[in-house]
């Protein structure tokens, strides 16, 4: 483990959770001690990537790496791995064949034995949405685990080139900025990221794209928040730096 974790040290949750992860962490550090981590999550795209300050902290405070087990039914899932691979934390990605039921709350059930779908990791932790979250999402996630999250996470994208595009993350956009093409979302996770990044204009909703964006400090020309989804407080801590437009439109 390593020393002078300080701010990322603290862990969130009640007390047994909290009391339990350290003997947890400690048998699988005797029994497995150069094994990977596995984190397990079912979707959405944004909640996913708000459950990975919580992979961070987990891979600084242990030196481990982080062995990602994402469920194929998520479409968008199929198309991350490239920007995973990006990430300094991340040692695999696997899809499994787990089956969701229920996308309002994220991906439920998202509990699972990854090892049941053939995946032979060892230490694993189910991060997901029990309910709606109340606070900010790194913090909620951890807490069911005893867990904590790494304030300082940036998701890297790599190199990118500048651009004239203008581009909005989703084609219900363009009856707000009709001057911009939308992304084709069949497009790995990573170049639309990329390309949003290096676009003269970009516009976003609050989408996974977004959140994306946002923890790999780039800032959109404006994001868009549809009556469907108002929680973007529980999200990020840049409030004040974005530009944000309230839509009074119902897209869903």
């Amino acid at each position: 483990m390593q020393e002078n974790l300080t701010p990322i040290d603290r862990r969130y949750g009640k007390l047994p959770a909290r009391l339990l992860y350290p003997l947890r962490a400690a048998w699988w550090d005797v029994r497995d001690r150069d094994g990977v981590i596995a984190v397990t999550h079912c979707g959405k795209l944004g909640d996913f990537v708000g459950a990975l300050p919580v992979a961070s902290w987990l891979h600084k405070t242990r030196g481990k790496s982080i062995h990602f087990v994402l469920a194929r039914s998520f479409e968008p899932f199929t198309k991350i791995e490239s920007l995973l691979r990006q990430q300094p934390m991340t040692g695999e990605v696997t899809l499994a064949d787990f089956p969701v039921r229920d996308w309002e709350c994220g991906g439920t059930p998202y509990r699972f034995n990854p090892r049941r779908f053939g995946i032979p990791v060892g230490e694993y932790y189910n991060l997901g949405f029990r309910r709606h979250p109340r606070r900010f999402v790194p913090e909620y996630v951890a807490e069911e685990h005893g867990l904590g999250y790494d304030p300082g996470f940036r998701l890297t994208l790599g190199d990118f080139p500048r651009t004239d595009e203008i581009l909005c993350s989703d084609a219900h956009m363009q009856t707000e900025v009709p001057h911009a093409t939308p992304l084709d979302l069949q497009a790995p996770v990573l170049e639309n990221a990329r390309r949003l990044a290096g676009a003269k204009e970009s516009y976003v909703s609050q989408s996974g794209l977004f959140h994306i964006l946002d923890f790999a400090g780039v800032r959109p020309t404006a994001v868009f928040v549809y009556p469907h989804s108002v929680n973007l407080h529980l999200f990020t801590t840049n409030l004040d730096r974005l530009n944000i437009v309230h839509v009074q439109r119902a897209v869903r």
